[in-house]
């Protein structure tokens, strides 16, 4: 570990709120090298008081962009697409209800196709019909996402999009996501990665005290790896180990901001014209 200012190096024998550790489980990177964040509380890891260890996944930025990160970008050329159509209904003094009824490719054929030699539209039908192709080709992509280079190559053509969703993520505005820059991974290199903050796994703590030591590849019996997800062996992980420590004060902002996204409370927003009515006593109502 070099030039990491977020990390510092696991302590013998320790696994507490922060560790890192290597052969983590996540729900949709099964073909990936997945760390794990241990969130649970530091009191009770060192007073031994749980009977598991929580966890949150953590991926790398590349697997990351081509996964959760894709899906995002999809899920934003998806909006911008359906509001161009809901724009062209409106000019076209149709209702924007038509959406929930039809396919986009009904909508065109029934509306807009007619549309194509009349002066005012001739020009913008195209513009519809390859909103509407990009539409479903992100609905495609979004659904079937172990396709790996047809979403690398929607993403290098939507480079704007794929820019603002990684600043989100690079300031850690992209909810549920927390970027983790420079983490040192089990082979020695320090890269980026992606903690994945509404997925959360358990490890029981029996486990956990052998993992502290090392757990190698070769030593766990393959007939465990039907019962745990954890440690998951995937290429060339071949060892399940504390590899990193995230330091404060990176780690209460990590749980800062996991916590939000589960103990967030709604009340009613207080009446404007019932406040301002108040201040009638001084003759500001």
């Amino acid at each position: 570990m070099t030039k990491s200012l977020m990390f510092e190096r696991p302590r013998e024998n320790e696994f507490t709120q922060g560790t890192v550790f290597s052969c983590a489980h996540a729900e949709d990177y099964l073909e990936a090298s997945v760390y794990g964040l241990v969130v649970t509380a530091r009191c009770d890891a060192a007073q031994d008081k749980t009977p598991i260890f929580s966890y949150i996944p953590v991926v790398s930025l590349h697997d990351w962009i081509l996964g959760d990160g894709a899906n995002i970008v999809m899920d934003r050329l998806s909006s911008e697409c359906q509001s161009t159509l809901r724009s062209a209904l409106k000019d076209a003094s149709l209702s924007d209800s038509l959406m929930g009824t039809k396919s986009v490719d009904e909508i065109y054929e029934s509306h807009f196709k007619v549309r194509e030699n009349d002066k005012e539209w001739r020009k913008r039908c195209p513009k519809i019909q390859a909103s509407i192709d990009m539409y479903k080709k992100t609905q495609l992509l979004r659904v079937v996402n172990n396709n790996k280079d047809e979403r690398k190559a929607q993403l290098k053509t939507n480079t704007a999009t794929v820019d603002a969703v990684v600043k989100e993520l690079s300031g850690n505005r992209l909810t549920g996501f927390y970027l983790l820059r420079d983490m040192p991974s089990l082979n020695g290199d320090e890269s980026n990665y992606v903690a994945l903050l509404r997925e959360i796994h358990h490890i029981p703590t029996v486990l956990i005290r052998k993992m502290v030591q090392g757990i190698s590849k070769q030593a766990w019996p393959m007939d465990e790896n039907g019962k745990l997800h954890c440690p998951k062996f995937v290429g060339a992980d071949d060892l399940a180990a504390p590899v990193a420590k995230l330091k404060s004060p990176w780690i209460e902002h990590v749980m800062q901001n996991f916590t939000m996204l589960f103990a967030r409370i709604g009340v009613a927003d207080n009446d404007f014209i019932a406040v301002k009515k108040s201040l009638s006593s001084i003759g500001l109502d």
